[in-house]
């Protein structure tokens, strides 16, 4: 199985170096960019790091010596201005415990997180079950990104799901989107959970990822279904009956999560454990 470091290969973060441009705008509409300078008078502006630069971008800030030695732009990024917010909510229950699609989940988490990080924004992820039990705060420099892959990579799953639980006490958060990825495979309606995180100021974007066996069910098979989360057992036959009911029902389900989304502006994408996370990402950068 594929480990979450070797997905990072330096052709990747290539690609996703060029989608920070598509979070800058996202933000910038809204007022939160990492590129919005304070309005304070009379202090420093301290350096803190470089980022590749961006059509549209204020040439005066363009590193002139960094030019001279990889003919390459950069731009110039000061700890006075406003930080936009990235902040990631991981669901790390047991209901995601499955190695293929736990991995692809941690790929989102960590492949938008450098993003925000390209783009100057300040990161935070948070791992929840039935509350969050882990979180990592204020990443703020692409420097501080294999760190958090390392962080992320020896993360396993445990207990149940309370994803609103878990944000009501996320604690303080600024003003940016917030990003929930999980498999949203529970009964509780998602409404409330988007009202909480929309009245902290967030930009709210749910990612549903799910295994392959989740989407498509193989006819034929006798099996004992095991509710990781309560213990629960239930034996079943995969008849072409029972495997067009559920595909219905999961159809009905992500119907429901996309309409509640759109209601209250928020954003909602599926995404699959094979599914290429470069055009997910481009997907849900552009939208």
């Amino acid at each position: 199985m594929k480990e979450l470091q070797g997905i990072f290969t330096k052709e990747y973060l290539m690609q996703l170096e060029g989608l920070s441009h598509s979070l800058r705008q996202k933000l910038h509409v809204d007022g939160f960019s990492g590129e919005r300078k304070s309005q304070k008078k009379g202090s420093s502006m301290e350096f803190s790091d470089y980022r590749e630069y961006f059509q549209g971008d204020d040439l005066r800030r363009v590193d002139w010596n960094s030019y001279g030695r990889f003919e390459k732009l950069y731009v110039k990024l000061f700890l006075e201005e406003t930080q936009g917010e990235m902040n990631l909510f991981l669901d790390a229950s047991l209901s995601m415990k499955n190695k293929e699609k736990f991995l692809q989940a941690k790929a989102l988490v960590a492949s938008l997180a450098y993003i925000a990080l390209c783009g100057g924004d300040r990161v935070n992820i948070f791992l929840w079950s039935e509350k969050i039990f882990l979180e990592k705060r204020g990443i703020r420099q692409k420097n501080q990104f294999l760190e958090s892959l390392l962080w992320l990579e020896k993360i396993e799953c445990q207990g149940g799901t309370d994803i609103l639980k878990s944000v009501l006490h996320c604690g303080k958060i600024g003003k940016g989107i917030s990003v929930v990825i999980s498999d949203f495979l529970t009964e509780t309606s998602p409404k409330d959970t988007l009202a909480v995180l929309q009245s902290k100021k967030q930009e709210v974007i749910f990612i549903q990822v799910l295994a392959q066996e989740e989407i498509q069910p193989k006819e034929g098979q006798s099996l004992r279904f095991l509710d990781v989360e309560t213990g629960l057992t239930q034996d079943m036959e995969l008849t072409s009956f029972v495997v067009q009911s559920y595909k219905k029902i999961l159809k009905s389900h992500q119907g429901m999560l996309g309409d509640v989304c759109w209601k209250r502006g928020a954003l909602f994408f599926t995404v699959a454990e094979e599914t290429s996370l470069i055009q997910s990402l481009r997907k849900i950068m552009e939208s």
